[in-house]
This record gives structure tokens, sequence and C-alpha cells, in this order.
């Protein structure tokens, strides 16, 4: 292949390889960790690296620091977020091409290695992500061509970006140190048996002295947070962490379904051989023994890592997928190398072997193309879990309540929903600290005592937080549900506690009395929330059957139904000697036209053929409560 051509060509790889990370980049939510990111990018240098020695905070500090002069210039929208993570992995496509011109590796295992991580769903995943996982790609990159340089030919400056790039490197992730180990085995096994580069060996126990030199003092800061950590993954046994592992590589964790073990094995299976053969070729390809190393640098790139990630989750749930991303370049040179063995394998046996290895390439990027698909069209392989949604119901249903008598509650500590929530209601954590059944009920309390008359709880899925229903037992103690709705992967429940009730005594049939209400707001939105409460007093005689509801009704000047909730009669809790009061709540059509409405309640029997209404002593079937204003949409 002419230079001109391989040129050409890698420039068309690194415009694919952009264009893919770049397109829809702002489309899917932030993802918690995302959110997580993002808040503590927001404080001064000085506060994130404060925060992360007392918080334990388990990554470093380079990405924060980056990320909060990167938001100062570009904004805090998703893109702008993300927009860094595209960067880093696009010049890291630039990075595979020079470590493989580095290696002497063959163009077109070079350009094929290339094309592979520009379009591998692992890498556009993580280059689509607001966190460090695309920095340290690139970074782990860009510091093992600068050692292959260095060790190749000693240099005053490659020893520097050595330094400085591993230094960089380690302040982006704790895990990016098996890199420079296994850099380190390599310049040891590469060096060591030819007298005449030993001497080079003092130089690099420099280099590794001036990135020890640089990264010692945070490591000794933070040795706490090192030895503590507890871990946020799993412990798979060895076979589960490979197949996950070369699958992920593969084609990325939206290639095959989680339960379908099978494909993830196929997959899992074949590129762990291209891999393996990917060595084998290489070796044999670089006759010379110092030129076989190079192959060696390789295979101890990818393995490293992946023994040192194994090694370290046996003790502790430590094992993510995304904890490989540093493992990923040597994954993509050696898989392409090995769809070159394949027709080495097959020299001189005709077109099968061409043609074996033109289909097992076609597979590898079928399946990677259909990772990214799966990626950005099924919601259950994105990151898109509901969010915006989320946000705009809790918008609407503290639409026209004053602040300070709503709040939102989560029971459990995302910060995701307060990037997507921007309003003026205050938020809180319920319960308080995992598992805190007490510390849940003192905050409803003081709820309670601070006039809180409406909460909204989206209920999240919190194992490790509230796994028994704290939050909703604490509110419900204090407060009425009169809303559950299902919004993007939440049920959204709205409690509410009436405000001063005005008084009645409209007696109905059965000895009802309905004794006092509540409505608020009396004017909202279209798509608001009016809570309604009703007093009921039953006299000494009462004749209730214990099958009555209650109807709440919005009706337009003609009297029209267009809103109501039905909800049984507290029959049971009902008293001569005092009022209960019950909750409802009347979701306003989001197409309403505004104008006033009339609020009326009724008594009905559906057990009782026709479903007769309950009369009052006038002869209606229905209490005129007040009028209600829709406010024109925004």
């Amino acid at each position: 292949m002419s230079l001109r051509r391989a040129r050409l060509s890698l420039l068309a790889i690194l415009l694919l390889a952009f264009a893919l990370r770049v397109w829809r980049l702002g489309a899917q939510e932030l993802r918690g960790d995302e959110a997580f990111g993002y808040f503590f990018s927001l404080p001064s240098p000085v506060a994130i690296v404060e925060a992360t020695l007392e918080l334990e905070e388990p990554h470093p500090v380079a990405s924060y620091v980056l990320a909060h002069y990167w938001l100062g210039m570009a904004g805090h929208s998703e893109f702008a977020l993300r927009f860094l993570s595209t960067w880093f992995g696009t010049v890291a496509v630039a990075l595979m091409a020079a470590l493989g011109r580095r290696l002497a590796l063959p163009a077109g295992t070079l350009l094929g290695a290339t094309a592979l991580l520009a379009i591998s769903p692992y890498a556009i995943w993580h280059s689509q992500d607001a966190r460090m996982y695309s920095m340290s790609l690139a970074l782990t990159l860009a510091v093992t061509v600068a050692a292959v340089a260095w060790l190749r030919q000693p240099r005053w400056g490659r020893a520097i970006a050595c330094v400085i790039l591993g230094l960089l490197a380690l302040h982006t992730h704790y895990f990016n140190a098996f890199v420079l180990v296994a850099l380190n085995l390599y310049a040891l096994l590469a060096t060591w048996p030819w007298a005449h580069h030993r001497r080079r060996l003092l130089g690099w126990a420099g280099i590794q002295a001036g990135i020890l030199a640089g990264t010692g003092p945070w490591l000794w800061a933070a040795r706490h947070i090192l030895a503590g950590y507890h871990g946020n993954g799993d412990s798979p046994p060895l076979p589960d962490l490979l197949r996950r592992s070369f699958s992920v590589f593969a084609v990325g964790e939206a290639g095959t379904p989680p339960a379908a073990l099978g494909q993830q094995w196929l997959w899992a299976g074949l590129s762990l051989f291209l891999v393996l053969l990917g060595g084998v070729t290489l070796l044999r390809a670089w006759s010379a023994r110092e030129e076989r190393w190079r192959g060696w640098l390789l295979l101890l790139y990818l393995a490293v890592p992946l023994a040192a990630i194994a090694w370290s989750s046996r003790g502790r749930p430590i094992f993510n997928e995304r904890y490989l991303v540093a493992a990923a370049p040597p994954f993509y040179l050696l898989l392409a190398a090995g769809l070159a063995g394949v027709t080495r394998l097959g020299a001189g046996r005709g077109s099968w072997p061409r043609l074996a290895a033109g289909l097992l390439a076609v597979l590898m990027v079928g399946g990677m193309v259909a990772g990214l698909y799966r990626y950005h069209t099924e919601p259950a392989y994105g990151k898109t879990r509901g969010w915006r949604l989320l946000a705009a119901a809790l918008e609407r249903f503290s639409a026209a309540m004053p602040p300070a008598a709503v709040r939102i509650v989560q029971n459990y500590p995302d910060p995701t929903l307060w990037y997507y929530y921007r309003g003026p209601v205050e938020h809180l954590v319920l319960p308080p600290a995992a598992h805190d059944r007490a510390g849940a009920q003192a905050l409803v309390e003081i709820l309670v005592e601070a006039d809180v008359r409406r909460v909204l709880l989206p209920i999240q899925s919190a194992a490790n937080w509230d796994p028994d229903g704290i939050a909703e037992a604490a509110l419900q103690e204090a407060y009425s549900p009169v809303v559950r709705r299902e919004i993007g992967n939440w049920p959204l429940v709205v409690y509410v506690r009436p405000p001063a009730l005005t008084p009645l005594a409209v007696a109905l049939d059965r000895g009802l009395t309905l004794a006092g209400f509540s409505a608020e707001p009396m004017a909202l939105p279209p798509g608001g929330l009016l809570a309604v409460h009703l007093a009921w007093q039953r006299s000494a005689g009462a004749a209730l059957q214990g099958s009555e509801k209650v109807s709440v009704q919005l009706l337009d000047g003609s009297g029209r139904l267009v809103a109501q909730d039905d909800r049984p009669l507290p029959t049971d809790a009902l008293r001569a000697d005092g009022a209960v009061v019950a909750a409802y709540g009347i979701l306003i059509p989001d197409d309403l036209p505004s104008g006033s409405y009339t609020l009326i309640a009724g008594v009905y029997d559906p057990a009782v053929s026709g479903a007769p209404r309950l009369l009052t002593r006038d002869g209606e079937d229905r209490v005129a409560l007040a009028t209600v204003v829709v406010l024109p949409a925004e």
C-alpha cells in the first residue's frame, strides 16, 4: 500500500471515528455516574481535591479538574459534558495508528486495528460517556507510544513525555497503573537479554522514579481510599470474567442480551481465538529476537491489566467491564493481526483462507454494528431511563403550589435527577442514610412542622439503600397518596396533606355528612394536579353499607365532566364525634382549555343497580365546592 493511500485511509478512519462518537452525543440522558461527575466537577480544583479525600471518592482528580475548566468554557449541556470524552476517544484512534507504526505492524494490520477501534461499540460507549474512561484510554495509549519510542531510541523529549503522560494517566484512574506495570515488564524483557541495551534500564528507572515522585504524595494522601474501597462491581469466576471481558471488547455491552450467555461465549471464544492467533502471527512475522518483543508487548499490554483486575476482584467486588478500557488497544491490534493470520494459515491452499478471513472480518464488524444499533435504538441497551420525563412530571405536579409547601423526595441519593430538574422545589433523601427508618420518620415530622403539604416521591429500586419501602411507609404516617404514575423507569407517587379546611355541614342520605373541604391550588396549568380534601362524618344511626364511593369531579361551563377522581368512602373510619379527612387527586388534562371550572363532590353506591347517588336534604346529587381556574398553557 502506498504511503499516500495509507494516509488517506487513516484520515477516513479518523473522520469516521469522530462522526460515530459525536453522532447523537447529547441524545441519551446522563447516567448516575455521569451526573455525579458533573456535580463533583463544579467546585474549584482545590475543593475537588478536598472532597475527593474527605468523601473517599475512589477515582483521582485529573478528569474532574479538567471537566471543571471545560464546563466553564463549553457550558453544561449533555453534549458539552460528553464532548471531552469524544475528543479523547478520537485521539485514542489516532494514537492506535501511532502505536502500530512504532511497532512496525504491516499496513493492513495497522489500519484494520485502527478501524476496529474506530467502530468499536465498547470504545464509542465510553466516548459518549462523561467519565474518565475515554481519557484513560487515550493517556495509556499515549504513554505506551512514548515508552516504545524511548526504548527504541532514548531521547530527553521522549523521557519527559513518558513522565508527564504517566502522571496524567495515574491521576486519571488508579487502574492505569496496570498498563505501566506491563510497560515495565516489556522494558525489562526487551533490554536485559542484550548487553548493549541494558544501560537503557537505568534511564528507564529514572523515568519511573519521576512518575513515582509525581504520584507518591497523592497516593499517600489517598491511601485510606485505596485500602478501604469495598468495590462497586462484582467478583465473577475467572471463566465468566474472560467471557464478559472478551465479548464486551468484541461487540460491546449492547452486542448481546445480558441473559444470552451462549452468544457471549461465542463472541468471547471467537475473539480470544483471533487474539491468540494474532499474537502467534506477529511473533512468527518478527523473526529477529529483538523484534519479537513487540509481540510480547501487545500480549503483556492485554494480559497484565486483565490479570490484575481479575486478581483484585477476588477479595473485593470491583470487577466492571469499564475498568478494562486501558486494555482495549492491544485487543484490537491482536484481533486485526489474527484476521490476517487466518490468511497466512492457509497460504498455498487456494482462495479459501482469504474467504475465511473475510467472513470472520464481516462477522466481527457485523457484531459491532449490531451493538451500535442496539445502543442507539433499543432503550434496554441505552442510557436513557426517563429522567427528562420525570423532571417534566415534577414540574407539572408541583405547578402553582408555593415552593415552600412542596418537597421532592428521593428514596436513593441519585444525583441525575438534580441535573434535569432545575425548578424551585427543594429536595431531600428519604431515608437520609441507608436503611435509616428512624431518620426517615424524623424527617417526615420536620416536613409536617414546616407545613409541607405536597411531597413528590419517585421510587427508585435501591436494594442497598431502601429495599423495604422505608420512604413510603414514613410518608404514609402523615400524608395521603393521591396519584401514582409510571414515569420512565419510576413509579411517581404524590403525597398530600390538607391546608385549613373550609367548614361545611351538608347532610346526605344514610346519615353521612360532608363537614368540610379544601382544594389547592385553585389556579393551575394543564397537566397539573388539584389536591382535594373532604371531611366526612357519620350520624349515630347512619345506615352506610360500606360499598359507597366518593367522586370528586371538575365540570366545564356546560356541566360536562372534564376530570375526576373516585375513591371508596372511608366507612370504617367514620365516627359520629369527629370528622375523617380523605384525600383525592384530580389530574388536569394536558389539552384542557383555560378558563373557570366547577369542582363538585358526590357519593354513589356501585353495589346497587344503577349506582344511585346519595342525595342532600335539598334533593341534590352533588355538592358544589369551589371554582377552579385552569391557566393558559405555556
